[in-house]
């Protein structure tokens, strides 16, 4: 509202009036001073890191089993011998036989060399160039036979005399060269090896493997590869087909067979690297030992097969990683969760409240690690025993664990954003303790989800919810992630199995779940001090004795408090604080005015003014009193720290007006020469927003009665002069408060009490204000209610 203003506030306080203040820090200070080695330890959240990673990690490191007894073959077993635990063991023979037929079942490989025809096709095209040069010039006996010479050293062919002649007979005719070419391109598509002689690596039973250039490859049989003498059979019989003439024929049969070259080659290093990734592609053979199966039977012979047995499940024993090795990685590993969990937390919460939390999360963990190993065993007990076909595996069983026991607690103890990073730690230790088990981790992590909404869904006013939350919304989403993962794995099987099984299970999960952190509510409450809204509106119970004695003994201060009470709750409605928490901490703020009630002047009927008779300085120590008899009271009544700090708080270093301008009165410059901090109370300044709002609502109430006239204009004149009072005087420092939200609540207040005394139309008939009241020393008194005993 544009009526409430704090422009004139003056930060910088006048050197005439200095206000002094408690140095907190030095008292801070002298307190850590006074805190012995054991007392810093324990508030020490590295100690905590240790602690729970320690005992995390060992609970969860595997202990190896103990050796079986080494019977040798032919002896007598003096006892059973039976499989220690699980074990799954190599099979070496099977593994090494799989690995060789692998290799023999590896093709051999060949390189099939397209430049091999090119370079061919390239000769002939030169050779026959060369003859055309040669018959350009006159011929003689001297020139062919340089020509011959010439291309024997550069094609490495002899050409017969008579075939020689037939091609200058012809001109060297490019027809010839063109049916030379494409003869031997046809044949060399098909591959040609210098020999099949050279096969010896089993090509003809496995076939061989071509490879053409660096991707390309296929499988053929020898019968589709023509050797060199093949290839020059198939050469002769395509010239036959052709239609030329004899000579023609003749002359390029002869050339082709002395211009065909082979084009396949083995591939040795390829052939070998091919064997040996068949050999490593070739996964090892094991086979399962079942815990409790008997090798040998007390009183039987030892057969060197059992006795083999015993030697591979010792060697299997031997080959696990040592207890230690594990305890210490686990350990790394969880520390380093840990510590980056501490500084999370220490990022969004307070140092005391981190640090609680840090201590519930951790404890909590291991309590969900000991029941998750209890249900394990029992689980493992079931299997084994149960002859149903649909109950006999340990794995279904999971389903049934209270994984989201823990993330139900924090949910509904603390809230959603700490309970989320709680469901992702605790998804992080089911898949590490079922062995990296992916599905039951995304089981654990959405059903803890489920559990934060549910919580949040149903509320946290009563703790009823938790089961509400566990049989609605955990049990069906498990239930429901089951089926998603029965259809992701393709494992669907027939419905009657499934609905006999995992969905009992998964049903039976969520319902476990709510039942233990039912249970354990009370207990993490107490505790841990946790401050929850059914906590909360079982402490505003207006039946409750204290609040039936103060109504009784106090009844001023107790509706002096409810009204308080109205006024906070709204305005915490509006700045989104914790309206309950505000009622809570408005009730019991006056609980110490219970022991002397007739000093303060709400409670005070026709006795006369009992502060009359006492100095200015005994008065301010009957009224400051009260917050430490409150303290008091609340620590009997184990009223949670929250509401110890609202009852210290509420007038944070406040001056006592009233007795300070009395005593100035009476002692004149002494009082103004030792200053006003004899006239305040001891403090602390209020260190939360709830504290703060507190004060403004207590002092807002009880100036609000001494209104003659409590009209709009008034009521706002009031308003602002006690906030402006207070900032100016710095008791709202630590509060937290923005000038936005000072002004939010000064709004709120103006509504509140604009509703209490609102005016009414007269009643007719009557004149209550005709009769003017009488100027008493008691109506004296009264005018200055507010000012006494604040």
């Amino acid at each position: 509202m544009n009526a409430f203003s704090f422009k004139n506030l003056k930060f910088l306080k006048s050197k005439s009036t200095p206000i002094k203040k408690p140095k907190k820090g030095n008292s801070t200070a002298k307190k850590e001073k006074k805190l012995s080695f054991c007392q810093k330890l324990i508030r020490n959240p590295f100690l905590y890191l240790v602690v729970f990673a320690a005992l995390l990690s060992y609970f969860i490191s595997y202990v190896p089993s103990k050796s079986l007894p080494l019977i040798p073959a032919g002896e007598i077993a003096s006892t059973d011998v039976m499989a220690p635990t699980d074990l799954t063991i190599k099979d070496k023979e099977t593994t090494k036989e799989r690995k060789k037929e692998a290799e023999e079942a590896v093709s051999p490989v060949y390189d099939f060399n397209q430049n091999v025809f090119l370079n061919t096709e390239e000769k002939i095209r030169e050779f026959f160039v060369s003859g055309r040069e040669l018959i350009k010039k006159k011929l003689t006996e001297e020139k062919i036979n340089k020509f011959k010479q010439k291309t024997s050293e550069n094609y490495g062919i002899n050409i017969p005399e008579q075939t020689l002649k037939n091609l200058i007979h012809h001109q060297f005719d490019s027809r010839i060269e063109e049916n030379l070419i494409n003869l031997i391109g046809k044949i060399s598509e098909k591959g040609i090896i210098l020999s099949k002689n050279l096969f010896i690596h089993g090509e003809r039973k496995k076939g061989l493997t071509l490879l053409q250039g660096s991707e390309e490859e296929n499988t053929v049989q020898v019968a589709e590869i023509l050797d060199i003498k093949e290839s020059k059979t198939r050469l002769t019989e395509e010239i036959e087909s052709l239609d030329l003439r004899s000579n023609e024929k003749s002359m390029l049969e002869t050339l082709s067979h002395l211009f065909i070259s082979p084009n396949i080659t083995y591939n040795k290093v390829q052939t070998e690297a091919r064997k040996k990734q068949a050999r490593e592609s070739v996964e090892p053979v094991f086979y399962t030992i079942k815990k409790g199966k008997i090798i040998v039977r007390k009183g039987d012979e030892v057969t060197p097969e059992e006795f083999k047995q015993i030697q591979m499940i010792n060697q299997n024993l031997s080959l696990k990683p040592s207890w230690i090795k594990n305890f210490v990685g686990t350990f790394l590993l969880f520390g380093l969760l840990f510590l980056t969990l501490w500084y999370y937390l220490k990022s969004v919460l307070k140092s005391s409240s981190s640090l609680k939390t840090y201590q519930m999360m951790g404890i909590t963990l291991i309590l969900s690690l000991f029941f998750y190993k209890l249900s394990n065993f029992l689980a493992d007990l079931l299997s084994q025993y149960t002859h149903s076909p649909i109950f006999n595996s340990i794995e279904i069983y999971r389903y049934a664990f209270p994984l989201q026991f823990g993330v139900l607690l924090f949910a509904f103890l603390t809230g959603n954003e700490i309970a989320l990073i709680y469901a992702v730690i605790n998804g992080l230790l089911v898949g590490y303790l079922f062995k990296a088990n992916f599905f039951l981790m995304i089981f654990s992590l959405v059903g803890g989800f489920a559990a934060i909404y549910g919580i949040k869904y149903f509320g946290r006013q009563n703790r009823n919810n938790t089961f509400k939350a566990g049989i609605f919304l955990v049990a069906p989403i498990n239930a429901f992630l089951i089926i998603i993962f029965l259809l992701v794995r393709e494992e669907m099987g027939s419905l009657s199995l499934f609905l006999a099984g995992e969905m009992v299970m998964g049903l039976l999960g969520g319902i476990l779940s709510a039942v233990l952190a039912f249970l354990f509510l009370p207990i993490f409450e107490q505790a841990f001090s946790m401050l929850t809204q059914s906590k909360l509106l079982e402490l505003t119970n207006s039946d409750l004795p204290i609040f039936r004695q103060m109504a009784m003994e106090a009844p001023g201060s107790y509706h002096h408090s409810l009204a308080v009470a109205s006024l906070s709750e709204k305005a915490a409605e509006e700045l989104h604080l914790n309206p309950i928490l505000l009622r809570a901490g408005a009730m019991y703020h006056d609980i110490g005015k219970i022991k002397r009630p007739e000093y303060f002047i709400e409670n005070r009927t026709r006795n006369p003014d009992r502060h009359k008779e006492l100095k200015p300085s005994m008065s301010k120590l009957v009224i400051v009193n009260h917050v430490k008899e409150g303290l008091e009271r609340a620590k009997k009544l184990k009223l949670p720290r929250k509401i110890r700090d609202i009852i210290a708080q509420h007038h944070g270093s406040s001056l006592i007006r009233y007795f300070y301008n009395k005593a100035k009165e009476k002692y004149g410059t002494e009082v103004e020469k030792q200053g006003d901090e004899t006239y305040r109370y001891p403090g602390p300044l209020p260190q939360s927003k709830e504290a703060a709002l507190i004060m403004l609502a207590d002092s807002v109430e009880a100036a609000s009665r001494s209104l003659k006239n409590p009209s709009k204009t008034n009521l706002q004149r009031l308003i602002n002069e006690i906030f402006n009072s207070y900032l100016q005087d710095g008791q709202l420092d630590n509060s937290g408060f923005s000038f936005k939200e000072i002004k939010t609540i000064a709004s709120s207040f103006f509504s509140s009490l604009f509703l209490i005394y609102h005016p009414r139309t007269k009643y007719p008939g009557f004149d209550f204000e005709n009769h003017k009241e009488k100027n008493t020393p008691e109506n004296k008194s009264n005018d200055r209610n507010h000012k006494q005993t604040k």
